[in-house]
């Protein structure tokens, strides 16, 4: 069992490349608590914590085992493939890599937290400790992968001189269109305009988009990156979104790294926020509800609260990611926003609950006017 102790939540397939000498040894690290740069830490004790996956083992069994997968998938990539079921490997491991992270666990304890402050009911929530979050966390990202295919996913070609580097929490959900087109609203899987990021090597990088919101310019069926800014854009993203440490391969590279989490700070956010709703009055086939405060909620003796999750908001958004001329969303009215499939607004009870993320089903009394095309 002492082999399964010592357990990785971002695998060592992942930080492979950008090790010392792609060697599997000792990795570069900015720690962002003590605005440390620090060389050749072992490899070994990285993103790891004792027994992230249980005792047992079989967790841990059968994430090695598609982490062997995602590693083949990766290696035939940076050879130049680019098959279809390589995408699929790479952007299944992009997914459930995105839930089980200490930043992961984070997220969701943050949400109780916030829930439990944002209700007037002495009945409180408890806080369970960061190995079942994960798990709860993980399992949402086992339900809920499906959603995911229909996102267009191309793999990224990093042809300047300056590298991608890798954060311990290094798959980011992201959604510019939520941000710039519906008011920062909450997002989660099934939103409109979903994106998802995670760098493969200093090299290479995937992304995965809503392709009804975004086109995305591309050579070859690959995006390409040529300008040192354009590399800024997705190593924001990665100091936005770090827990604990940023990864980099060269050491002559630090001084970067230290500058562009300095650069991008200001943008790290709280894990959630809530918000609470009050009754404001009735339909034939509704209730409506407003936001309001905890003490109106006590008054009425009825509220809900809606916790999302916040992702990152980059000053920069994905270089060549554009916004289509007629972006197709549906959306219905109610809090379930803008998703990108029909049948999403009416999920039933076997279908993933929505996380956090996800702003629960409260009729609007004043839905949002939108401009672009919905069905």
């Amino acid at each position: 069992m002492a082999d399964h102790k010592n357990q990785h939540f971002v695998p060592r397939v992942l930080l492979r490349p950008f090790t010392k000498n792609a060697e599997d040894k000792s990795i570069n690290l900015y720690n962002i608590r003590t605005d440390r740069l620090i060389p050749d830490a072992s490899v070994k004790g990285q993103c790891a914590r004792h027994y992230w996956y249980g005792e047992d083992g079989q967790l841990e069994a059968l994430l090695g085992r598609l982490e062997g997968m995602y590693g083949l998938a990766r290696d035939r990539v940076m050879a130049r493939g680019n098959s279809d079921s390589d995408r699929k490997e790479i952007s299944l491991f992009m997914c459930l890599q995105h839930w089980r992270t200490a930043k992961a666990a984070s997220r969701f304890r943050h949400s109780i937290e916030q829930m439990n402050a944002n209700t007037w009911a002495p009945e409180k929530e408890p806080v369970p400790d960061d190995k079942k979050l994960v798990m709860s966390s993980m399992r949402f990202g086992m339900k809920s992968r499906d959603m995911l295919k229909d996102l267009k996913i191309r793999f990224v070609e990093n042809r300047t001189n300056r590298d991608f580097i890798i954060a311990d929490d290094p798959a980011v959900m992201l959604n510019r269109f939520a941000f710039e087109k519906l008011g920062g609203s909450g997002f989660g899987v099934a939103s409109s305009g979903l994106i998802f990021v995670m760098p493969m090597s200093p090299r290479l990088s995937v992304i995965c988009y809503d392709g009804l919101v975004y086109s995305l310019d591309v050579t070859n069926g690959r995006v390409v990156l040529k300008s040192e800014a354009a590399v800024d854009a997705y190593n924001d993203i990665q100091c936005i979104a770090a827990e604990e440490n940023l990864y980099f391969q060269q050491w002559e590279d630090g001084e970067y790294v230290r500058q562009r989490f300095a650069a991008v700070k200001r943008k790290r956010r709280p894990a959630s926020t809530a918000v609470t709703f009050i009754p404001d009055g009735e339909t034939d086939d509704a209730e409506h509800y407003r936001p309001g405060t905890v003490e109106e909620g006590r008054a009425a003796k009825r509220s809900l609260v809606a916790v999302r999750f916040n992702h990152p908001e980059p000053d920069r958004w994905i270089p060549g990611l554009r916004y289509r001329s007629n972006p197709t969303t549906f959306f219905n009215g109610t809090g379930v926003g803008h998703v990108r499939k029909l049948e999403w607004l009416y999920r039933g009870r076997d279908d993933p609950p929505p996380d956090p993320g996800e702003k629960m089903q409260i009729i609007s009394t004043k839905p949002r006017p939108s401009a672009w095309r919905k069905r």
